[in-house]
């Protein structure tokens, strides 16, 4: 971590590592407060539903798996690492497996 010339943390490096920290933290208190210390930066978890559609301003694939039915093509099966935004702006996108044809 590299502080500035005042010898304090620049909150890029803090909000890092409060991401890093919430990735880890197991569900519960801990995890919510830490998610509620980046909510007071800014700073929001973004998840994907299961079935909703494949946003790439959102999403990055990081697996494909095959779709039950075409109407499933391109569409969330599952959240593998949440994402962070930060006024509006992706931090870091959300990790996702898409259903994709067979």
């Amino acid at each position: 971590m590299t502080t500035d010339d005042a010898g304090t943390t620049p909150i890029a490096d803090r909000i890092d590592d409060l991401i890093t920290a919430a990735d880890v933290a197991a569900e519960g208190e801990e995890r919510t407060g830490i998610i509620d210390r980046l909510a007071g930066m800014g700073v929001e978890r973004v998840t994907a539903q299961v079935g909703t559609p494949f946003d790439p301003t959102l999403h990055r694939v990081v697996a494909r798996v095959p779709a039950p039915r075409e109407a499933d093509v391109n569409t969330i099966e599952q959240t593998v690492r949440a994402g962070w935004r930060h006024r509006g702006h992706m931090i870091r996108y959300v990790e996702v497996k898409v259903r994709v044809h067979r």
